[in-house]
């Protein structure tokens, strides 16, 4: 439960945004909030997250103040072990326009985030439009529409045989562009319009590299992210035999 309830407003965007990482979708006050846990939504390296997680109070004088910050984050433990002072952060999602404005409220609030931080062992962030609205925030919104679900009631004979061409002759030509890609496989311009979603699925998956700090483009450089023995070993037919050529003609051996 978050520490504040979150209630429609008028003059403000607000809602929730469904998530894998936690078993109820988190309410947002504002679009930049929901940008920014769509960002969570999306990062492999964000283990959980919720929205007006704790409240923290503090005395001013002999006043009791409170402040409730806007996001809690927890890492993998991969992205702990790779950066061993991530630690689980409280986040405050402002406007750069509204962080000079009210800066005399807001500073108390959060030195006592920091105190609070200091003492459970997290840390305290801000972020603002500067951070969250990028190439990078453009790039996850297109990609989130080639989930799996847009797939699920694609025939999956039919799934499959796209699918295992795409990342077959991916892994062949090495690095190249979604435009190059279809090319390679078919000239038919039908077929290219039915293979294409399967390649944002496939970048969304983590199968296929792309640098998402740039604009998605048909001339974006994109990779395989997969080795050929994973490949071999999950393909059939005719692709599982192009890689195991390729393996082959590499003196990469698979077990049969």
């Amino acid at each position: 439960m978050p520490a504040r309830n979150i209630t429609p407003r008028h003059r403000y965007l607000s809602g929730r945004v469904a998530t894998t990482k936690v078993p109820h979708a988190q309410a947002f006050e504002s679009s930049l909030e929901q940008d920014f846990l769509l960002l969570l939504e999306f990062d492999r390296g964000v283990h959980r997250f919720a929205s007006q997680p704790i409240t923290i109070r503090w005395k001013d004088g002999s006043r009791q103040r409170r402040y409730t910050p806007d996001v809690l984050v927890e890492y993998t433990s991969t992205m702990v072990d790779r950066y061993p002072h991530l630690k689980p952060t409280l986040f405050e999602v402002k406007p750069e326009t509204i962080l000079k404005q009210d800066w005399a409220s807001l500073k108390p609030k959060f030195k006592a985030a920091i105190h609070w931080c200091r003492e459970y062992e997290c840390r305290f962030r801000i972020v603002t439009e500067r951070y969250i609205r990028t190439p990078y925030l453009g790039n996850i919104k297109f990609l989130m529409q080639f989930g799996n679900e847009r797939f699920r009631f694609a025939d999956r004979l039919i799934q499959g045989e796209a699918q295992g061409a795409l990342r077959s002759v991916l892994f062949d030509l090495g690095r190249t562009t979604p435009q190059q890609l279809l090319n390679t496989i078919t000239s038919d311009k039908n077929r290219h319009v039915e293979l294409l979603p399967y390649i944002w699925h496939l970048v969304r998956c983590n199968a296929i590299g792309v640098d998402l700090n740039q604009p998605l483009t048909m001339q974006s450089p994109i990779w395989s992210l997969e080795t050929g023995t994973q490949l071999a070993m999950m393909m059939g037919g005719k692709h599982r035999t192009r890689i195991l050529q390729i393996l082959e003609a590499n003196h990469i051996k698979v077990e049969q």
